[in-house]
């Protein structure tokens, strides 16, 4: 494998509390933000009352000795839980499970990837060049999640940058099944969106540039159905898909397993995996431990690798909040030895399952990270 992606041991270190700090009043937040509330209206009062709650909050988790994390003021703090849902969107579900039926290659059985049983490194990290992504306020994540592993895999294994449009994986992924929410800005799963460009391949950001809408599939072949989507297996389809960058098929990684993803991490590229982010919103840098282990899953995310700081273990994911969330866009998540930290998602029609899917499912890894895992296999 040619890795022209750097492979780096990064050094990362707390963020200060400069902006909780600075940020203490609501009025300060308005202007910061170019909110355009009116003051006195209802609504100002209801966001205020969010905004001093959440740095209420705030500033009693910070206060704590054994923290991990540090928690600050961000863009998102005078937004409603209902509009923060908007932020997420994405199926981690069992439906469509599998790797790509459509591949000119097909590798679809993880055992021969494990056979290697390799020693892992204790770091791996991949330096993504293309910029965190804002998704905005449309449920694009599970889209944008499915680009930004497509950019880092065919930068590592073709030497040249390629940007893919998550706008047109918004526009063009069918889902017929309702799977992790009806479509569009309103949720899909990054198993759809690989197969379908595996099916036709994928504009350029340049081709088709990210609007955060919903509109008419554009700059490519139209949707298709779901029973075609799923039974092609021509090579020719393939050919004139995502086989013209080097994609060979797509696989999910088995769920809730700490290895696996490790291994794909560390000898493939990023991965897009699923997690619950609903306690994200006020994460400023550190190692997130702030979810139970019964988790909803409810974002897609990219994981870009792993490491250790000061003996404590964490995941590094980027996410699709912009990059003036979080660590420069990212989060690490506290990193637990093989599958010890597991739970349940009790309300998988929340964002995990297709329509009608509505048993609970067992979810592992801080905020539900092992759940669900998909990485695209490249020449």
């Amino acid at each position: 494998m040619q890795a022209s992606l750097a492979f780096a041991s990064l050094s990362l270190i707390l963020f200060s509390l400069s902006e909780a700090a600075t940020l203490t009043s609501f009025e300060a937040f308005v202007q910061k933000h170019g909110r355009t509330y009116v003051s006195g209206s209802a609504e100002y009062t209801a966001r205020r009352a969010l905004y001093n709650e959440r740095l209420a909050w705030t500033e009693e988790h910070n206060r704590l000795p054994d923290r991990q994390w540090i928690a600050g003021v961000n863009k998102l703090w005078d937004w409603t839980d209902n509009e923060m849902q908007s932020l997420r969107g994405w199926d981690g579900s069992k439906m469509p499970a599998g790797s790509s039926s459509s591949s000119s290659r097909k590798i679809s059985s993880h055992a021969a990837f494990l056979q290697q049983k390799a020693s892992l490194p204790e770091e791996k990290m991949w330096s993504m060049s293309h910029p965190v992504r804002n998704q905005g306020d449309c449920g694009s994540c599970w889209a944008i999640a499915t680009a930004t592993v497509l950019e880092g895999h065919v930068e590592i294994y073709t030497g040249k940058a390629r940007s893919f449009s998550a706008q047109q994986i918004v526009e063009c992924t069918p889902n017929a099944r309702h799977c992790g929410g009806d479509g569009g800005c309103q949720g899909a799963t990054a198993e759809l969106a690989f197969d379908w460009v595996m099916q036709h391949g994928c504009a350029e950001e340049t081709e088709v540039p990210y609007t955060g809408a919903d509109a008419k599939c554009s700059g490519g072949s139209p949707a298709i159905d779901m029973a075609q989507l799923f039974t092609d297996s021509s090579s020719a389809t393939a050919a004139s898909g995502a086989a013209s960058f080097g994609m060979t098929g797509w696989e999910t990684l088995p769920k809730n397993e700490y290895e696996p993803l490790a291994r794909a991490l560390a000898e493939r590229g990023p991965v897009a995996v699923s997690v619950a982010a609903d306690a994200w919103f006020n994460y400023e840098s550190g190692i997130f431990n702030g979810c139970g282990k019964d988790a909803i899953i409810d974002h897609a995310v990219t994981a870009i690798g792993y490491g250790t700081d000061n003996g404590r273990k964490y995941w590094t994911i980027q996410n699709s909040w912009g990059a003036d969330w979080g660590e420069n866009g990212h989060i690490r998540l506290e990193r637990h030895s093989e599958d010890e930290y597991c739970g349940m998602n009790s309300d998988p029609q929340k964002g995990v399952a297709c329509q009608g899917e509505t048993a609970p499912v067992p979810v592992c890894g801080m905020c539900g990270v092992l759940f669900d895992s998909v990485v695209p296999h490249f020449d």
